[in-house]
């Protein structure tokens, strides 16, 4: 779910903003998302997200439709992202002469936006408390959610440890991203009328894998078979790459951190080494 804002330029000589232009307002970062939905810092697009590197949270989607500046906050974050978000609007309306914005097809003014708040915060509770419930009553193992750095993966851990708790979410969400990790996610190709995914794992690099490789949203179907490059591209088939981990921490519900030394990355090519 998310919360979507239109904020109309007003006045004679109507002022458009820029990305860079919002992101000076609160001292913010900025990036793209990639195919995998992992942040491309520094890029901008149609859509761009905007976030605050002191509290990692969803991000903020920014783009725009001629003199009007369009914001989308998805639903559950942080408690500090929803007040990010709020307060982005009352400066863009500032900047854009006008006391008055758009929220989901209704006209709030920024004398609403207390209230907002607080609904914004609900729901994002609402939304944990069902994510608890679900996963507790075992109607699905994990759910995928969007962080601004990269996908997370929540399960019975995690919602144990966020008990649909803002301050948890908050917290977890920050910890996870704040990390100094590769985020790995595979390139798929096709050979013949076989397709098949691959993942890419350097030597002496904490990286976080998947226990089970996928495409995010399941947006390429088809996939019948999964593989990790090495170096000097060799190549081993991933279930032989994962049974061969002796070593890892815990990431989320579909995740680990590995770091292969280059003894270790040479011992499984040695024994597992293969050909797409």
């Amino acid at each position: 779910m998310s919360v979507n804002v239109k904020i109309e330029a007003q006045g004679l000589f109507k002022k458009r903003l820029s990305v860079q232009d919002i992101v000076t307002l609160k001292h913010l970062a900025y990036g793209i998302s990639d195919e995998n939905y992992r942040l491309i810092p520094d890029k901008i697009a149609e859509h761009t997200l905007v976030y605050d590197t002191k509290i990692l949270a969803r991000g903020i989607e920014v783009s725009f439709d001629h003199d009007s500046v369009l914001l989308r906050l998805c639903l559950p974050t942080s408690l500090s992202e929803i007040n990010l978000f709020y307060q982005l609007i009352k400066d863009i309306c500032k900047e854009l002469k006008t006391k008055s914005f758009m929220r989901d097809e209704e006209k709030c003014n920024i004398q609403d936006i207390e209230k907002l708040i607080v609904c914004d915060k609900e729901t994002s509770i609402l939304a944990l408390e069902e994510l608890k419930s679900n996963i507790g009553k075992n109607e699905y193992s994990r759910l995928e959610i969007f962080g601004v750095m990269n996908p997370i993966s929540i399960g019975k851990n995690e919602i144990d440890f966020i008990d649909s708790s803002m301050e948890k979410f908050e917290e977890f969400l920050h910890e996870k991203q704040n990390l100094d990790v590769y985020y790995a996610t595979p390139r798929v190709y096709k050979k013949e009328e076989k397709m098949f995914g691959i993942y890419v794992i350097g030597a002496n690099i904490p990286s976080v894998v998947p226990n089970k490789p996928y495409i995010v949203l399941n947006q390429i179907e088809g996939i019948k078979e999964w593989y990790v490059m090495l170096k000097d591209n060799h190549i081993v088939k991933y279930d032989d790459f994962i049974n061969a981990i002796t070593k890892s921490q815990y990431y989320d519900a579909n995740h680990m951190i590995i770091c292969l030394s280059e003894n270790e990355i040479d011992d499984i090519i040695s024994q597992f080494q293969t050909e797409v």
